[in-house]
């Protein structure tokens, strides 16, 4: 009897190891998978930096394009403030990126251009208050929010044209707050806070 059950300890022992053994290597499989994958990825990313660098050296270059700015970002957020006056205009690229970019300090000349590029990111752009603004946009299942009042247009100030290429993205358009008119109120406000008191 006793020979008996030490047979089938062992057995059992060596079915043990085996399943073990046939577990370890399926998730050392899963391991080794998932490890190409991030190096893959890597390689990818490293690879797109390296072009845009380029593309961006190349661009510093072009006489074409003396006077545009450019931003852009990849797999990363950035928040980018600009106060000087645009005589051309911007080109800003965001590729699984989150850009706030504030120009509301900024000088517009008339017919200004934006060029937004956004593919699976989004870009939160700020104007100054006295601009007016026309899009033109082509994309695919992208979401674009004026956070200002779109009817309001006057001809005697200078028209920002805003070019938009999304796909899978989100694009929020805001005016700054015209500070002469906040400052108007909250004396206001003060006044008639002192009045009552």
């Amino acid at each position: 009897m006793s020979k008996a059950k030490k047979e089938m300890k062992k057995e059992l022992k060596e079915k043990m190891k085996g399943k073990i053994k046939v577990k370890v290597k399926k998730k050392m499989k899963k391991i080794k998978l998932i490890l190409i994958i991030l190096a893959t990825l890597s390689a990818v990313v490293a690879a797109i930096k390296t072009v845009l660098a380029f593309i961006e050296k190349k661009h510093k270059n072009d006489p074409k394009r003396e006077g545009l700015k450019d931003v852009t970002a990849f797999f990363s957020s950035k928040n980018w403030k600009l106060s000087e006056p645009v005589t051309s205009g911007f080109m800003i690229g965001s590729y699984f990126s989150n850009l706030n970019i504030d120009l509301s300090e900024c000088t517009f000349e008339d017919n200004s251009f934006i060029a937004i590029k956004c593919g699976v990111g989004r870009v939160c752009l700020t104007l100054p208050q006295n601009v007016n603004i026309k899009f033109d946009s082509i994309g695919s299942a992208y979401y674009l929010k004026k956070e200002y009042d779109v009817d309001a247009f006057d001809e005697s100030l200078p028209t920002v044209y805003v070019a938009l290429k999304v796909a899978f993205g989100c694009v929020f358009v805001t005016k700054a707050e015209n500070t002469e008119e906040k400052n108007e109120e909250n004396s206001e406000v003060s006044v008639e806070n002192a009045e009552t008191a």
